[in-house]
Protein backbone atom coordinates (compact mmCIF):
# COMPACT_ATOMS: atom_id res chain seq x y z
CA UNK A 1 0.00 0.00 0.00
CA UNK A 2 2.94 2.39 0.65
CA UNK A 3 4.45 2.08 -2.57
CA UNK A 4 1.10 2.34 -4.16
CA UNK A 5 0.61 5.61 -2.62
CA UNK A 6 4.24 6.71 -3.38
CA UNK A 7 3.22 5.65 -7.26
CA UNK A 8 0.49 7.52 -7.03
CA UNK A 9 1.54 10.75 -5.72
CA UNK A 10 4.72 10.68 -8.15
CA UNK A 11 2.20 11.30 -10.97
CA UNK A 12 -0.07 13.60 -9.13
CA UNK A 13 3.52 15.71 -8.70
CA UNK A 14 4.95 15.14 -11.69
CA UNK A 15 1.20 16.68 -13.47
CA UNK A 16 1.34 19.56 -11.12
CA UNK A 17 4.94 20.43 -11.85
CA UNK A 18 4.25 20.43 -15.70
CA UNK A 19 1.31 21.99 -15.33
CA UNK A 20 2.72 25.67 -13.96
CA UNK A 21 4.90 26.24 -17.05
CA UNK A 22 2.40 25.13 -19.86
CA UNK A 23 -0.28 27.53 -19.01
CA UNK A 24 2.03 30.29 -19.37
CA UNK A 25 2.98 28.61 -22.94
CA UNK A 26 1.63 29.20 -26.04
CA UNK A 27 0.98 25.31 -27.63
CA UNK A 28 2.16 25.18 -31.14
CA UNK A 29 2.04 21.69 -32.41
CA UNK A 30 0.90 17.98 -30.96
CA UNK A 31 2.54 14.59 -31.48
CA UNK A 32 1.64 11.03 -31.76
CA UNK A 33 4.07 8.72 -31.55
CA UNK A 34 4.89 4.87 -31.94
CA UNK A 35 7.63 2.93 -33.01
CA UNK A 36 9.83 0.00 -31.77
CA UNK A 37 11.50 -0.08 -28.30
CA UNK A 38 14.14 -1.73 -27.39
CA UNK A 39 14.31 -3.12 -23.37
CA UNK A 40 18.13 -4.22 -23.05
CA UNK A 41 18.36 -7.54 -20.22
CA UNK A 42 21.40 -8.05 -19.01
CA UNK A 43 21.64 -10.83 -16.23
CA UNK A 44 23.96 -10.32 -13.32
CA UNK A 45 26.77 -12.46 -12.91
CA UNK A 46 24.87 -15.05 -10.54
CA UNK A 47 21.64 -15.26 -12.62
CA UNK A 48 20.65 -17.57 -15.32
CA UNK A 49 19.85 -16.20 -18.91
CA UNK A 50 16.13 -14.76 -19.28
CA UNK A 51 13.56 -14.06 -21.90
CA UNK A 52 15.27 -12.61 -25.17
CA UNK A 53 15.33 -9.00 -25.18
CA UNK A 54 11.66 -7.38 -25.37
CA UNK A 55 11.06 -5.92 -28.63
CA UNK A 56 8.16 -3.56 -27.89
CA UNK A 57 5.60 -0.86 -29.94
CA UNK A 58 4.35 1.74 -27.07
CA UNK A 59 2.10 4.48 -28.24
CA UNK A 60 2.72 8.02 -27.03
CA UNK A 61 1.40 11.94 -27.47
CA UNK A 62 3.72 14.68 -26.58
CA UNK A 63 2.96 18.57 -26.62
CA UNK A 64 5.13 21.50 -28.04
CA UNK A 65 5.78 24.65 -26.17
CA UNK A 66 7.79 26.96 -27.93
CA UNK A 67 10.36 28.70 -25.44
CA UNK A 68 12.21 30.57 -28.44
CA UNK A 69 13.50 30.13 -32.24
CA UNK A 70 15.35 26.35 -31.85
CA UNK A 71 14.38 25.51 -28.23
CA UNK A 72 11.14 23.79 -27.08
CA UNK A 73 9.44 22.31 -24.30
CA UNK A 74 7.90 19.22 -25.40
CA UNK A 75 6.08 17.20 -22.18
CA UNK A 76 4.83 13.90 -23.59
CA UNK A 77 3.72 10.63 -21.92
CA UNK A 78 4.21 6.57 -23.39
CA UNK A 79 2.59 3.54 -22.54
CA UNK A 80 3.34 0.48 -22.99
CA UNK A 81 3.44 -3.74 -21.38
CA UNK A 82 5.47 -6.11 -21.28
CA UNK A 83 5.36 -9.71 -18.79
CA UNK A 84 8.05 -10.10 -15.92
CA UNK A 85 9.19 -12.71 -13.58
CA UNK A 86 10.39 -12.63 -10.17
CA UNK A 87 11.25 -15.35 -7.94
CA UNK A 88 14.26 -17.07 -9.94
CA UNK A 89 16.01 -13.60 -10.03
CA UNK A 90 14.87 -12.23 -6.68
CA UNK A 91 13.96 -9.09 -8.60
CA UNK A 92 11.98 -8.82 -12.02
CA UNK A 93 12.80 -9.35 -15.09
CA UNK A 94 11.03 -10.39 -18.60
CA UNK A 95 9.69 -13.37 -18.81
CA UNK A 96 7.70 -15.63 -21.71
CA UNK A 97 3.94 -15.82 -21.03
CA UNK A 98 4.82 -19.02 -19.79
CA UNK A 99 7.00 -18.07 -17.73
CA UNK A 100 5.01 -14.41 -16.42
CA UNK A 101 3.86 -14.43 -12.87
CA UNK A 102 3.21 -10.22 -13.52
CA UNK A 103 2.07 -8.56 -16.66
CA UNK A 104 3.51 -4.50 -15.58
CA UNK A 105 1.71 -1.45 -17.51
CA UNK A 106 4.49 1.33 -17.80
CA UNK A 107 4.19 5.33 -18.05
CA UNK A 108 7.32 6.87 -19.23
CA UNK A 109 6.81 10.30 -18.33
CA UNK A 110 8.73 12.48 -20.41
CA UNK A 111 9.19 16.15 -20.23
CA UNK A 112 11.03 16.72 -22.62
CA UNK A 113 13.44 20.05 -24.03
CA UNK A 114 14.04 19.61 -27.60
CA UNK A 115 16.88 21.87 -29.76
CA UNK A 116 15.76 22.09 -33.63
CA UNK A 117 17.75 23.07 -36.21
CA UNK A 118 17.27 23.90 -39.90
CA UNK A 119 18.84 21.22 -42.52
CA UNK A 120 16.96 22.08 -45.97
CA UNK A 121 13.83 23.80 -46.87
CA UNK A 122 11.55 20.90 -46.32
CA UNK A 123 13.93 19.15 -43.59
CA UNK A 124 15.32 20.05 -39.91
CA UNK A 125 17.07 17.98 -37.79
CA UNK A 126 17.44 18.13 -33.80
CA UNK A 127 17.84 16.99 -30.22
CA UNK A 128 16.12 15.53 -27.48
CA UNK A 129 16.96 16.01 -23.58
CA UNK A 130 14.58 14.73 -20.68
CA UNK A 131 14.69 13.99 -17.31
CA UNK A 132 12.35 11.23 -18.10
CA UNK A 133 10.30 9.15 -15.10
CA UNK A 134 9.12 5.32 -15.84
CA UNK A 135 6.84 4.18 -13.65
CA UNK A 136 6.05 0.33 -13.40
CA UNK A 137 2.94 -0.72 -12.57
CA UNK A 138 2.32 -4.51 -11.98
CA UNK A 139 -1.37 -5.41 -12.71
CA UNK A 140 -2.62 -8.58 -13.85
CA UNK A 141 -1.02 -11.87 -11.51
CA UNK A 142 -0.88 -15.25 -12.68
CA UNK A 143 -2.22 -17.82 -10.86
CA UNK A 144 -1.29 -18.56 -7.95
CA UNK A 145 1.38 -15.56 -7.78
CA UNK A 146 -0.62 -12.53 -6.36
CA UNK A 147 2.32 -12.01 -3.54
CA UNK A 148 4.80 -10.94 -6.30
CA UNK A 149 2.69 -7.55 -6.83
CA UNK A 150 4.11 -6.02 -3.34
CA UNK A 151 7.74 -7.35 -4.34
CA UNK A 152 8.03 -5.87 -7.42
CA UNK A 153 6.58 -2.37 -7.10
CA UNK A 154 9.21 -2.53 -4.20
CA UNK A 155 11.52 -2.94 -6.70
CA UNK A 156 9.88 -0.42 -8.85
CA UNK A 157 10.22 2.07 -6.82
CA UNK A 158 13.20 1.41 -4.74
CA UNK A 159 16.75 3.21 -5.25
CA UNK A 160 15.49 5.79 -7.84
CA UNK A 161 14.57 2.59 -10.21
CA UNK A 162 11.94 5.15 -12.06
CA UNK A 163 14.80 7.71 -13.08
CA UNK A 164 15.41 7.25 -16.97
CA UNK A 165 16.54 10.87 -18.75
CA UNK A 166 16.96 10.86 -22.38
CA UNK A 167 19.31 11.55 -24.88
CA UNK A 168 18.14 11.53 -28.67
CA UNK A 169 18.37 12.80 -32.21
CA UNK A 170 15.18 12.99 -34.75
CA UNK A 171 14.52 14.28 -38.45
CA UNK A 172 11.51 16.81 -38.88
CA UNK A 173 10.52 16.20 -42.26
CA UNK A 174 7.54 18.14 -43.54
CA UNK A 175 4.89 16.59 -45.69
CA UNK A 176 2.98 19.62 -46.00
CA UNK A 177 2.61 22.94 -43.61
CA UNK A 178 1.03 21.36 -40.58
CA UNK A 179 2.12 18.10 -40.79
CA UNK A 180 5.84 16.75 -40.40
CA UNK A 181 6.87 12.72 -40.11
CA UNK A 182 9.40 12.60 -37.47
CA UNK A 183 11.78 9.56 -36.99
CA UNK A 184 13.90 9.30 -34.40
CA UNK A 185 16.68 7.99 -32.33
CA UNK A 186 16.00 8.14 -28.64
CA UNK A 187 17.94 6.40 -25.44
CA UNK A 188 16.71 6.36 -21.91
CA UNK A 189 19.22 5.37 -19.53
CA UNK A 190 18.89 3.43 -16.05
CA UNK A 191 21.26 5.58 -13.77
CA UNK A 192 20.11 4.11 -10.80
CA UNK A 193 22.59 1.22 -11.57
CA UNK A 194 25.33 3.32 -11.04
CA UNK A 195 24.28 3.21 -7.19
CA UNK A 196 21.90 -0.13 -7.11
CA UNK A 197 24.64 -3.02 -8.07
CA UNK A 198 22.50 -4.75 -10.86
CA UNK A 199 24.23 -4.32 -14.43
CA UNK A 200 24.72 -0.90 -15.95
CA UNK A 201 22.97 -1.89 -19.20
CA UNK A 202 20.39 -3.78 -17.66
CA UNK A 203 17.06 -2.20 -18.38
CA UNK A 204 18.22 0.31 -20.66
CA UNK A 205 15.91 1.33 -23.35
CA UNK A 206 16.29 2.08 -27.06
CA UNK A 207 13.37 4.02 -28.98
CA UNK A 208 12.89 3.74 -32.80
CA UNK A 209 10.64 6.34 -32.63
CA UNK A 210 8.29 7.12 -35.47
CA UNK A 211 5.96 10.11 -34.57
CA UNK A 212 3.74 12.61 -37.02
CA UNK A 213 3.73 16.21 -35.70
CA UNK A 214 0.49 18.43 -36.30
CA UNK A 215 1.21 22.08 -35.90
CA UNK A 216 -1.80 24.28 -34.49
CA UNK A 217 0.30 27.35 -35.86
CA UNK A 218 3.17 28.60 -38.04
CA UNK A 219 5.58 28.76 -34.41
CA UNK A 220 5.41 25.06 -34.44
CA UNK A 221 8.60 23.83 -36.22
CA UNK A 222 10.56 23.50 -33.09
CA UNK A 223 9.84 20.56 -30.62
CA UNK A 224 9.87 16.99 -30.49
Amino acid sequence: MKNSTLLILSVILFSLVLAAPCEALDLAAFDVHSGLLWMIDEPADDETTGAPDPLLTPIGAALSFPLNERLSFDPGIYVFGLNYGFQEWDRPRPAQIEHREMYVVSLLLNPAFVFTFPWTERISWGTVLSPSLLLRIPTVAAEGEEAAHSDMLSYFMGAGRFIFPEAGLFLDIGVNEKISFRPGLRFFLPVFHLWDGDPLADQSLIYFDAALRFRLSSGGDSGS
